[in-house]
Parts: structure tokens; C-alpha cells; sequence
């Protein structure tokens, strides 16, 4: 499946995070109301908040196969950084630092490793 000689750090880490940002997006896309509880309540509520985490989820799932095959990567890596900010910002203020977030801050230093890549 993978030429482990043409393997490189940036693929690594593209497939890495894309494994792992389409597993979310996927679980966001198919159970919504599993994810409402992490869309800030000034955004709205009922089913704005359910659209909103649906459409998250794509954009999710969009980035992820973007960075798994080398479709406008770097583009996808900064708009993961951009996502993955918000939601580590979002999580210091409502619970601090924890094991979520610190799994967070590494999949944020991930993308922006891939958005920095020449």
C-alpha cells in the first residue's frame, strides 16, 4: 500500500492528520448531537448548532482527504490550523488544560508544521 522509501516526514504527518481529522469529521457528520455541548451557545441554538457541527464535520472531512492525497495540502493544513485554534482556544477557557486539550495543541502543531512546508 505505502512505498515506505517515498515515505516523508510530510506525508507522515499528512496522513496522520487526516486519519484523524476525517475519523472527527465523520463522528460530527453522523452523530451531531454528540458534538453540540462544544459549539459556544452564542452561536445559536437547536438546530443552527446541529447544522453548524455538520458542517464542521465536513470541513473536517474535506481537509483530512486533502492532506491524504496531496490535493492543495498546504491550503488544507492552514485552514486545520485555523479550526484546530479555535477549538484548543475554546477548550483552555471552558475547562483548561486537560488531556483533549493537549491531544489538541499536538494535532495544531501538526497542521501548522504542513501549512509552514515550502
Amino acid at each position: 500500500f505505502f512505498n515506505m522509501a517515498k515515505l516523508s516526514r510530510e506525508k507522515i504527518l499528512s496522513y496522520a492528520l487526516g486519519f484523524v481529522v476525517i475519523w472527527f469529521g465523520v463522528n460530527e457528520i453522523l452523530s451531531p448531537l454528540s458534538w453540540t455541548a462544544f459549539v459556544p451557545r452564542f452561536l445559536g441554538n437547536g438546530q443552527t448548532i446541529i447544522n453548524l457541527v455538520i458542517f464542521h464535520g465536513c470541513l473536517l472531512v474535506i481537509s483530512g482527504f486533502a492532506l491524504i492525497f496531496n490535493f492543495y495540502r498546504r491550503f488544507a493544513a492552514i485552514i486545520l490550523s485555523l479550526i484546530l485554534t479555535d477549538i484548543v482556544v475554546v477548550l483552555i477557557l471552558s475547562s483548561g488544560f486537560n488531556e483533549i486539550t493537549v491531544r489538541d495543541i499536538g494535532l495544531l502543531g501538526m497542521a501548522i508544521a504542513l501549512a509552514l512546508k515550502n
